[in-house]
């Protein structure tokens, strides 16, 4: 069946992928290259649905949204990437209309349901924690730097691989780290208990500022943004191989994650404590308790948490 939204010839009205494009630039001038990237996947996807590179803000309607879900579903697109586009070009007709590029009373969004799917939560035992510490990897191999930054997240309360990567040793003070969790910008700060120390020392180079061997101080942020990317894949791949060593099932790098604050729930963590730790965002309560929270209970509880 024949694309009913198909734009032909040429348009003269104001396009939103120009637009698009635009803001892309803007972002990718910012540093922000995680959203350059998601920008230009929602992009291509939304361009090839219209079967043309040019699409005027007036064609963006309730019913061609809906046309694009439907079409992305028949082309069996999981629901998250359904939802991970949508959320995109959302954002970005957002970014018009406060502008002044369309009138902030239209939303042809309304009504559309595009929610991503709710990923089962996957935790481990210490009893498997330990069997992924005790597997004999060869130091200087991609495995064994795998495994050593999935046991470093978790001791250090679930911080994120990026976080990892772009980890430097200015963010270390003291026998604490600080530092700015990307996603969110939240800042955190973690007591640095003996196994996380021992990991440091253990890749500790003098010609780096980065505490793991991903990202380059030669490297342009962009080149070093890639390095992140092929770094996080190259991860998960080996996280997958360590798993099925093992007979662990879907080992991946929020497992560590979940684990930490699995057991910090167990050892009744308070749940917005457990979110400052992790960076969340969304948890609307920690910033007004976090203030009565006592580093040292923190400490206390995850040495708890980390012992296997």
């Amino acid at each position: 069946m024949e694309n009913e939204f198909i734009i032909k010839g040429n348009v003269n009205h104001i396009d939103f992928i120009r637009f698009a494009n635009q803001l892309i630039r803007e972002k990718k001038q910012a540093g922000r290259l995680g959203s350059v990237r998601a920008y230009k996947s929602s992009l291509k996807s939304i361009v090839l649905f219209a079967g043309n590179s040019r699409l005027p803000f007036h064609v963006l309607k309730k019913a061609f949204f809906k046309h694009y879900i439907e079409w992305l579903e028949n082309r069996s697109v999981s629901r998250n990437t359904v939802h991970f586009y949508l959320r995109n070009i959302k954002a970005i007709y957002n970014r018009a209309q406060s502008t002044g590029l369309v009138s902030s009373d239209k939303n042809p969004f309304e009504g559309l349901s595009f929610s991503p799917q709710v990923t089962a939560k996957r935790s481990l035992s210490k009893s498997k924690l330990r069997k992924i510490l005790e597997l004999n990897l060869v130091f200087g191999t991609s495995m064994a730097l795998t495994r050593d930054m999935f046991m470093f997240s978790f001791y250090a309360c679930g911080m994120g691989y990026v976080d990892m990567a772009y980890l430097q040793y200015k963010n270390i003070q003291g026998n604490m780290i600080h530092y700015y969790r990307v996603k969110t910008k939240r800042e955190i700060v973690i007591f640095i208990e003996p196994p996380m120390q021992a990991l440091i020392e253990k890749y500790r180079r003098t010609d780096s500022s980065y505490v793991w061997p991903i990202l380059l101080d030669s490297a342009t942020s962009e080149e070093n943004y890639v390095r992140y990317r092929s770094g996080l894949t190259a991860y998960n791949r080996n996280l997958a191989r360590i798993g099925n060593m093992l007979n662990i099932e879907g080992l991946s790098s929020y497992v560590a994650r979940h684990a930490w604050a699995t057991a910090a729930r167990n050892s009744l963590m308070p749940t917005a404590v457990i979110s400052a730790c992790l960076g969340h965002a969304s948890e609307r309560t920690t910033q007004i308790y976090l203030d009565s929270f006592n580093a040292s209970l923190v400490r206390r509880i995850n040495k708890k948490v980390i012992e296997l």
